[in-house]
């Protein structure tokens, strides 16, 4: 059975549950741990009888990750003496299983759908943003927004260093002077800077979108960085959180194309 086709059938199931709550008052959504092993029933008319447990351990594996990240808890709400089997949906993953965009709440689809869209994105990146979606899905938002940014450091030093190697002297040499050693925001305002006289002459669908994913969110992603970095006592938005986590995919990919094209 593959596990991120089974996590979206068990994600598709509580969404029903939530779906049948608003459509009907008296609606009690929590299930038992049957009826999440009747959704794959079919799967197993061919599998041996021995193997089976193989498959519902997966669906325990899978449930207990829910649990684990705050969407369900064992029991019903109105039996304080109840658990297994009984499982309820909390109000946090009410608003998880019914957002428009699932994947920011599963980090091993978050990754496997970044990798998909961008093969070629780096070990380091793949790290820090590994750690971000882990951390936002256990609501450590601090955390979640400080290695998001590193990602996204790490990304623009990639860009950065294309572009150093795409110049010619004596613009090279020059360049190279005023960003040695320097911290990611003047190396990016020098870039900046420079860059914007070679904008031109970038194919247009790279033209078009340059400062939307430069200026636009590195810069966006790198101040709200240095806010969850410093103790400033500025109260961090999972909205926010979740809305450059979206994004990401978009960024890395432009960046990658851009570094491409100086290549």
């Amino acid at each position: 059975m593959d596990r991120s086709e089974a996590k979206n059938k068990i994600v598709d199931f509580f969404r029903k549950q939530i779906e049948l709550k608003k459509s009907q008052q008296n609606y009690r959504h929590q299930v038992q741990m049957g009826g999440l092993y009747e959704l794959f029933r079919d799967s197993l008319k061919d599998v041996p009888g021995y193997k089976h447990d193989e498959y519902f351990s997966v669906v325990r594996e899978i449930v207990q990750e829910l649990i684990n990240t705050g969407f369900l808890y064992p029991g019903t709400p109105g039996d304080f003496n109840s658990g297994y089997p009984w499982l309820s949906i909390t109000a946090y993953g009410a608003e998880a299983f019914m957002s428009e965009d699932w994947l920011p709440y599963d980090p091993e689809g978050y990754l496997k759908a970044l990798k998909a869209k961008v093969p070629e994105i780096d070990e380091v990146t793949l790290a820090y943003i590994g750690e971000s979606i882990a951390a936002f899905n256990r609501r450590h938002l601090l955390s979640a927004t400080i290695t998001l940014g590193v990602a996204s450091e790490n990304l623009m030093l990639i860009l950065i260093e294309a572009y150093t190697d795409w110049l010619k002297d004596p613009r090279k040499s020059k360049f190279r002077k005023r960003i040695e050693d320097r911290w990611i925001a003047t190396q990016y305002r020098e870039f900046k800077q420079e860059f914007i006289a070679d904008v031109k002459s970038l194919p247009k669908e790279l033209q078009s979108d340059w400062e939307i994913y430069l200026d636009g969110i590195f810069n966006f992603v790198r101040l709200n960085r240095n806010d969850a970095g410093h103790p400033t006592g500025k109260e961090l938005s999972t909205k926010v959180v979740y809305a450059n986590l979206q994004i990401f995919a978009d960024y890395a990919r432009y960046i990658f194309d851009l570094k491409k094209y100086l290549q």
